[in-house]
């Protein structure tokens, strides 16, 4: 009946609609909370309505009530797991710009972040914004839109869940991170620790110098020349890790 298939279809685009969903809360540049929730919203139910029509109708689609809830509970945590999957190694590189920006004495200047809902420093949100340069230039956002179209072929509504399988692609993809947030803030770790113990040199020698005065200018200034000098090296670096991490992305939505 026209009915039952009209109600068939409604359950399937629910479901669509939640893997989305699931998926913008944490995928780079569309789950920014510097994007309007209504935007989010909007941009979530049309994506499910020009991908519903392809998403094939599971057999078995649920009954009652509390089964339909199980169902979106399940999308909605395959979606978040594809997009931390993503968002990894923007945390990473924030974090590095912390460490840096700590290092450099530049906590003062510490503003919110909407993205994290915490506060970042300069350095963090250069990194952040250099991360999602390179990411908009690897075309990380076709691969986005590409892999959650590929999610529904690979894995079918209500076929999804949270296994042993994703549990250990994400603690790889965790200790991935923290060694590329390692990696960026290791050389300004290595000349914060030369300009300590040059700064404890001359503070023996002269003690009339007032070291805490010039080495806050001084870190500073060295930091910034560590941080323009290595741009080069650390965008390749985190090119790298993107190109590894949208890899990974495609082999979890295709199963």
């Amino acid at each position: 009946m026209l009915s039952d298939g009209l109600i068939q279809y409604v359950q399937l685009f629910v479901l669509v609609v939640f893997r989305v969903t699931g998926l913008m809360i944490f995928a780079p540049l569309f789950g920014s909370s510097r994007v309007p929730r209504r935007v989010k919203l909007l941009f979530a139910v049309i994506l499910a309505a020009g991908l519903a029509p392809t998403v094939a109708l599971p057999t078995d689609l649920p009954q009652s009530v509390w089964q339909l809830a199980v169902g979106i509970g399940g999308e909605i945590l395959f979606g978040v797991a594809m997009g931390m999957v993503l968002s990894l190694t923007f945390i990473a590189a924030q974090w590095a710009g912390e460490i840096m920006g700590q290092q450099m004495g530049f906590t003062m200047s510490e503003m919110f972040d909407p993205q994290f809902g915490a506060r970042s420093s300069v350095i963090g949100e250069l990194y952040f914004m250099l991360t999602l340069v390179i990411f908009l230039l690897l075309n990380g956002h076709h691969a986005i839109l590409l892999g959650i179209r590929d999610s529904f072929a690979h894995l079918p509504v209500l076929s999804v869940g949270i296994n042993a399988q994703v549990l250990d692609l994400l603690t790889g993809l965790l200790l991935s991170s923290t060694n590329l947030a390692i990696q960026l803030a290791a050389p300004m770790l290595l000349t914060m620790l030369v300009v300590d113990l040059a700064l404890g040199l001359v503070g023996k020698t002269m003690p009339q110098l007032n070291i805490m005065t010039a080495g806050l200018a001084l870190r500073s200034g060295v930091g910034i020349a560590v941080i323009i000098v290595g741009l080069g090296l650390s965008s390749r670096v985190i090119e790298r890790n993107l190109a590894d991490c949208l890899s990974s992305f495609y082999g979890f939505v295709a199963g």
